[in-house]
């Protein structure tokens, strides 16, 4: 891997102009690589929309060089990060999330708490990380030099950049990174286990800056703590033969002397994830333009997960509005949890696999709505993690309206949602709580996902089944955008016509006496 420390200026002027070409162009082109193979007997790679391409103009460009070692488990990585100041003010520092980090010690890791520690750590804690080993930054016009950054907090996830001069408006940052990524042996969204890696959460990504300071929430143990903006993402990872790589975009693939190359390109999206495996069986369809994939090591249960998302896909296209992006995939992680989304990708738990039949076909159905309600729509998920996972479990109430009929909703409604109203939960904790209000991850799905979805409910009734209206208008609104909490309320009072705060704050904010 090349070194970011000793660059030159032609290497920075190589680079500047890249990245200008990539957006001028707007992506328009994917390349299909000469010598490319189909990974599995795949179906045609798709291209990008014409409404995506347009989304993607102009939006930050994280470049990532990548090789997988899965005997060292470990991934090492060259990263380039292309990034404009938007804002109407100079800004003096730079800040990066290093969520790997987290993973160093059992009193920081996210899945090391009592709750899930030996489900997540089998054969005892493992240590994960992000080591760099070189790092440079170049300011716009400016000859590139050494980048000295330090960590802010004790799990090492917030890396705050020194600039050596004010970031002006308008103006572009270049930084130049080489990392490994060290996957533990661990049972979650980063880590390796029962053969499989899964790398959520694991580059180097800008944090997300509003009201003129960086956002630095800790990686809680509890729902989804990062916020991320929409960014255009080229990633290229080599990977030894036999293996496969699933990530957030559909790749094109070479075949290596050693192995495979792996090149996504993924326009408009909030994050990028990876899963590798040896024995994965695909399954794949066309649903509506979209290419769906389903990577699992058994192929009848990757057969059934894709019946169930290509009809859930179909299910939320026609409700909330298209799925804007050319492929979905689906890829099986050994976890305890059910499943994690990312953009584009939806890592799903082993166990649900193995089950199949309703739960499973839940799982997906929830899972694939996060493609509306956080892919694409963002919302706070650290402060107001229902704006996501309600939407979510609503929707999943819709999806069986429409494919089994409304007795099967009222009946499922009744077990989910109805049964979560008449638990005790300690006072403190309702559906508009940030993330640290919650003690665990059973209290937080019953509070956030069920009581969440009770408040969707209750304004589906209220306003004589327009809901759906106004979701997709919603959807549509702020698409690749971030919504707060107002934005929900006040779209919602202009599309009806009436106030609903009352009632969103009954909902969202009392603490419910059974």
């Amino acid at each position: 891997m090349r070194g970011g420390l000793g660059l030159k200026n032609a290497r920075i002027l190589k680079h500047t102009l890249w990245v200008l070409v990539v957006v001028v162009l707007g992506f328009a082109v994917f390349l299909r690589m000469p010598g490319g193979v189909r990974p599995g007997g795949s179906l045609d790679a798709p291209f990008a929309s014409q409404g995506l391409l347009q989304r993607s103009e102009g939006l930050d460009h994280l470049s990532i060089t990548a090789s997988f070692d899965p005997e060292a488990s470990m991934l090492l990585a060259s990263q380039q990060i292309f990034l404009v100041n938007q804002e109407d003010t100079a800004r003096t520092s730079l800040v990066l999330r290093a969520y790997p980090n987290a993973f160093q010690n059992p009193d920081t890791s996210p899945v090391a708490s009592e709750e899930l520690y030996d489900a997540c750590y089998p054969h005892g804690f493992s240590a994960g990380s992000l080591v760099v080993s070189s790092a440079a930054l170049a300011m716009e016009g400016k000859v590139p030099e050494s980048a000295r950054y330090r960590y802010m907090d004790r799990a090492k996830t917030v890396m705050r950049v020194e600039l050596p001069q004010p970031w002006a408006p308008g103006a572009t940052l270049f930084l130049d990174f080489t990392y490994t990524l060290n996957l533990p042996r661990s049972a979650g969204r980063f880590g390796a286990h029962g053969g499989i890696w899964a790398i959520g959460n694991g580059f180097l990504i800008p944090a997300v800056y509003e009201d003129g300071a960086y956002r630095e929430d800790a990686y809680f143990p509890i729902g989804d703590p990062f916020l991320i903006q929409c960014m255009n993402y080229t990633v290229i990872v080599e990977v030894p033969a036999g293996y496969t790589c699933a990530g957030s975009a559909w790749p094109t693939v070479e075949r290596k002397e050693a192995g495979l190359r792996y090149t996504f390109n993924a326009l408009c999206v909030r994050d990028f994830a990876l899963c590798f495996a040896k024995d994965y069986q695909q399954a794949q369809a066309l649903e509506n333009g979209v290419l769906v994939t389903v990577y699992a090591i058994s192929g009848k249960s990757a057969e059934e997960a894709l019946h169930y998302a290509c009809q859930a896909l179909a299910c939320y296209s026609d409700i909330y509005g298209p799925y804007p992006y050319p492929a979905f995939t689906l890829a099986q992680v050994n976890f305890p949890f059910g499943g994690m989304e990312y953009p584009s990708l939806v890592m799903l738990s082993d166990i649900y696999l193995k089950k199949g039949g309703q739960d499973l076909e839940f799982l997906v159905a929830h899972e694939t709505a996060h493609q509306w309600w956080y892919a694409v729509v963002g919302s706070d998920q650290v402060q107001q993690a229902w704006q996501d996972e309600a939407l979510c479990e609503y929707s999943l109430l819709r999806y069986v309206d429409r494919i089994y009929g409304r007795q099967a909703r009222e009946d499922l409604q009744h077990t989910r949602i109805e049964t979560a109203m008449r638990v005790t939960i300690p006072r403190g904790a309702t559906p508009g709580s940030p993330l640290s209000f919650f003690s665990d991850m059973n209290e937080y799905g019953l509070v956030v996902y069920r009581r969440g979805a009770a408040l969707l409910c209750a304004l589906e009734e209220a306003s004589a089944d327009q809901l759906d209206d106004f979701l997709k208008a919603y959807y549509d609104t702020y698409a690749f955008r971030r919504a707060s909490r107002q934005d929900f309320e006040t779209l919602l009072a202009q599309m009806s016509g009436r106030d609903w705060a009352v009632l969103i704050a009954d909902y969202l904010d009392s603490y419910l006496t059974p």
